[in-house]
């Protein structure tokens, strides 16, 4: 009997967790829905920000055109505040909707190693939001694109800097959608949680760039150029011509990113409270 309970087979595979939690996420139907409409909106408001740049371009003045930033058509930084919001919303949801389901008793009960199923909800989390990330970039820059030939020529999937604009756009929706799961790994309710991820995509990168009590203008901006917001935007970045204020370098920007998500890896899979 003792061999039995220490053998290996005893104890759940990654592959049945990582089926288990890819089930729980893809088996909502407003999943598919969702993303699949973010992507589609995005790429549309993508197309018709060109073509608006299109139609002006024979009569904007020669220093126009020399500043003009096509990722400014392509990643509209308010609108995109919205992907970012999302992304918390549907990380956020694969919590603290268990717990207000009261599905994760049943989860730990099959799986009692509560860092296995953390683990395995962060692996799919992650893969799923980077592959939207993936697609919605690629079709956002294929649209940009499209619309430009035959007037404004040079921009392309070569170009310097759409390449790291896709990759930082990959990384960027499942960073959120980790943030998303620590918060509510925190909060432990559903509507707190929610609202949390609201102010936080939403409110908290406007309000860093006003005014703050208490704090000086560069604390304010560097805390703001922190915020996966305005570090995916400037991954974004490949003319300063609409660019207002102080922005990170580069290497900043990568490592705020990188950095929001070992934080929310950590609380989610390591921060002891109680699950059911």
């Amino acid at each position: 009997m003792t061999a039995v309970v220490n053998s290996p087979i005893s104890r759940a595979r990654w592959r049945d967790l990582l089926g288990a939690e890819w089930i729980k996420l893809w088996s909502l139907r407003s999943t598919a829905i969702v993303l699949g409409c973010l992507i589609v909106g995005y790429v549309y408001l993508a197309y018709k920000a060109a073509i608006t740049t299109y139609d002006a371009w024979p009569t904007m003045a020669a220093w126009m055109k020399a500043v003009e930033d096509p990722a400014h058509d392509a990643f509209d930084f308010p609108a995109f505040m919205l992907f970012e919001a999302a992304m918390g919303t549907i990380g956020a949801m694969t919590i603290s909707g268990e717990h207000a389901s009261g599905l994760i008793r049943t989860t730990l009960i099959a799986v009692p190693d509560r860092n296995r199923v953390m683990l395995a909800k962060v692996a799919v989390v992650t893969g799923v939001l980077a592959a939207v990330g993936l697609v919605l970039s690629t079709a956002v820059w294929a649209a940009t694109f499209t619309v430009f030939s035959g007037r404004i020529n040079g921009y392309s999937f070569s170009t310097p800097g759409v390449g790291r604009s896709i990759l930082a756009t990959t990384l960027m929706a499942p960073v959120c959608g980790l943030i998303g799961m620590a918060l509510a790994a925190l909060i432990r309710n559903t509507a707190g949680t929610v609202f949390t991820v609201l102010a936080f995509f939403l409110v908290g990168p406007v309000a860093f760039k006003g005014r703050v009590p208490l704090l000086s203008a560069d604390l304010a901006a560097d805390i703001s150029n922190r915020l996966p917001a305005y570090s995916w935007a400037r991954l974004c970045l490949m003319a300063h011509g609409h660019i207002v204020g102080r922005i990170a370098s580069v290497p900043t920007a990568w490592s705020a990113l990188i950095g929001w998500a070992v934080v929310s890896v950590a609380l989610v899979v390591l921060l002891r409270r109680r699950d059911v």
